[in-house]
């Protein structure tokens, strides 16, 4: 399964001392008084994740960045690093707790975009295999691409979102409320909206009707203009019927005649494709004919030139063996040197080849040139042999022609008068095509159509309902065996009532059972999840040194909660809570105690303020 881990959390800053907190690999307990940070590291995790602000607190001062370390699928430790003040988030491929001047490997948008791949939500999501997944938005069917920032309000719960009236999942907007049910139902059952088809809003449903009733309108009102003086569609038929016995009697006669002349067009047609093909040939074989002509003039022309060197050579006494031309020596008393030796008899020599070479390929042509003209020969009487056989087609067609033009002429007229008769017809179709379509826009208009939309199985609801309640009765909640998840009203029901109606102290420990359940739910199915959960004061809401607990919770929840995170829970979980002293957590959760006191423990998550230090 994917899932990514939360490592640690550390702020940093120029002469400051970095500001840091372990994460262990499974229940990390932070507990201690209240105004020491606790809620602040809440905030500060979902801002690297992604938030928009960060809240300021007073400790704050003087710190600039903030590294939180990951472990990704993969096993890879990275570090994400954003300012304080906002911006894009840096990403290291290595555990940082110090602030550095390295350039970040990364660079991360804060802000979702659906086009840009290169945002800290996308990145996210791709890690534990949700990028690119799509949930319905409204009721219209229109869809929005996957945030990470949907996903933090089901795995991130501060103390405010814990103990709020609001169902768990969903921020208390309206405008939200379809998205936010849309990404529970993919949380839970895999399954996103890509597959929905938008539907228009009532403004674009009414806009769509009146354009579609005016062209409907337009239409009719153009073919009843067509109508006018036209007999009634049954007289129309009658007329229809007498036509076609009428035609089909002129055919019945006619069709001997029609045979044969189909039979002579076939063979006209055969017959001049083949004179076609040897019209093609005869020209492209007279194409070669001429560029052949060419070539041997050229061979005529070189052979002329051959014969012009070997006469002008010998008129200068190169091409023979004679008296030296430069030094008078006779031809036996000639001594030639290797610069000069033999240059008159290796020019004669050159010139008799290549004359005999041209004399070859002239001759060659030449035979290759009496065979293309025999050829164009026989092709040309072929093909006027061919167009005289085809003109006897023509002659043989046109007498059928004749013969059928005696009968066709009334034929052709009763043919006019059926097309002009159907084409009524028709018209009056279209008529009542038409009126049918505006009663199907007013029928549409007046019936009151849902997109459909489908929730959460009745399966997967009474599933995750019995796994919610078995966790409550582990953690002794009071009548937990009647705790339910209710699809419908995307709500936790107990006794008998939604979970609103409850005190906050209920609220926030059913809110937590929720949270624990729905991830637990998707690690044992293996579907996509971020892979911790973290819990913003879920057993006690507020507790400062004077107060006492939530009179609703009983005393013994806290030990079971404890106990049974610790042994059914597969995941990463943080619990902060404002308690002084945990005996009831396992050697295996790591305990974190801020003391609020400047001398003894550790005072918060970021050290106290002067002013605070002095008091």
């Amino acid at each position: 399964m994917k899932r990514i881990k939360l490592l640690h959390l550390t702020f940093t800053g120029d002469n400051k001392e970095p500001a840091s907190i372990d994460f262990g690999p499974s229940i990390t307990v932070i507990h201690g008084p209240s105004d020491t940070g606790k809620s602040f590291i809440v905030d500060a995790i979902d801002f690297v994740l992604g938030a928009r602000k960060l809240r300021e607190i007073p400790e704050q001062k003087g710190y600039t960045r903030i590294l939180l370390g990951l472990e990704l699928p993969t096993g890879e430790h990275i570090t994400l690093a954003r300012s304080v003040k906002g911006g894009d988030v840096d990403l290291y491929t290595s555990c940082i707790r110090v602030e550095t001047s390295i350039a970040a490997d990364r660079k991360l948008v804060a802000k979702h975009d659906t086009k840009k791949a290169n945002s800290i939500s996308r990145f996210l999501l791709g890690q534990i295999g949700l990028d690119e997944k799509k949930v319905r938005k409204n009721k219209n069917n229109a869809t929005h691409t996957l945030s990470f920032r949907d996903i933090t309000r089901l795995c991130l719960i501060d103390e405010i979102r814990i103990q709020s009236e609001h169902k768990p999942g969903f921020s208390g907007q309206f405008t939200h409320k379809t998205k936010e049910a849309s990404v529970l139902k993919l949380i839970l059952t895999g399954e996103d909206d890509s597959n929905l088809i938008a539907v228009p809003t009532p403004q674009q449903k009414k806009l769509l009707r009146e354009a579609q009733q005016e062209i409907v309108q337009r239409m009719l009102r153009d073919i009843e203009l067509q109508l006018q003086g036209v007999a009634e569609p049954k007289n129309l038929s009658e007329q229809l019927d007498r036509l076609n016995g009428e035609i089909d009697e002129r055919n019945s006669k006619l069709e001997p005649l029609l045979k044969e002349r189909n039979e002579l067009l076939a063979v006209y047609k055969q017959r001049q494709t083949e004179n076609d093909i040897r019209s093609m040939e005869k020209s492209e074989a007279e194409t070669l004919r001429r560029r052949f002509t060419i070539l041997e003039k050229q061979y005529e022309s070189d052979l002329a030139r051959l014969e012009m060197i070997e006469e002008t050579g010998n008129l200068l006494g190169y091409l023979q063996q004679d008296i030296c031309v430069f030094c008078g020596a006779e031809p036996s008393k000639q001594h030639l040197e290797p610069e000069c030796g033999g240059a008159g008899n290796a020019l004669r020599n050159s010139v008799e080849a290549e004359t005999q070479k041209t004399l070859g390929l002239r001759d060659d042509l030449r035979v290759t040139i009496e065979h293309l003209d025999a050829r164009i020969i026989e092709l040309q009487g072929v093909i006027d042999t061919s167009r005289q056989e085809i003109e006897s087609i023509e002659q043989k067609i046109n007498i059928i022609d004749a013969k059928m033009n005696l009968g066709t002429k009334s034929l052709q007229e009763l043919l006019v008068e059926r097309s002009e008769i159907e084409k009524y017809l028709g018209l009056y179709e279209q008529v009542m095509t038409y009126n049918n379509m505006l009663q199907q826009i007013t029928d549409e208009a007046a019936s009151k159509t849902k997109p459909e939309v489908t929730g959460l199985s009745q399966s997967v609801e009474e599933d995750f309902s019995k796994q919610l309640a078995e966790r409550l009765v582990a953690w002794g909640y009071p009548s937990a065996e009647s705790v339910r998840y209710d699809s419908q009203e995307y709500d936790i029901v107990a006794d008998g009532q939604p979970r609103s109606a409850h005190g906050k102290g209920v609220r926030a420990i059913l809110h937590a059972a929720f949270t624990i359940t729905l991830a637990q739910y998707c690690f044992k199915r293996g579907m996509p999840f971020p892979g911790f959960v973290v819990l913003d004061s879920p057993l006690v809401t507020y507790r400062s040194p004077d107060s006492g607990e939530d009179d609703e919770l009983p005393g013994e929840l806290g030990e079971a909660f404890y106990r049974d995170i610790q042994t059914n829970f597969d995941g990463q979980i943080i619990v902060i809570e404002n308690t002084d002293s945990l005996e009831l957590i396992g050697t295996e959760t790591k305990e974190i105690c801020f003391t609020k006191q400047i001398n003894e423990g550790r005072y918060g998550f970021l050290p106290a303020v002067e002013n605070e230090a002095i008091k």
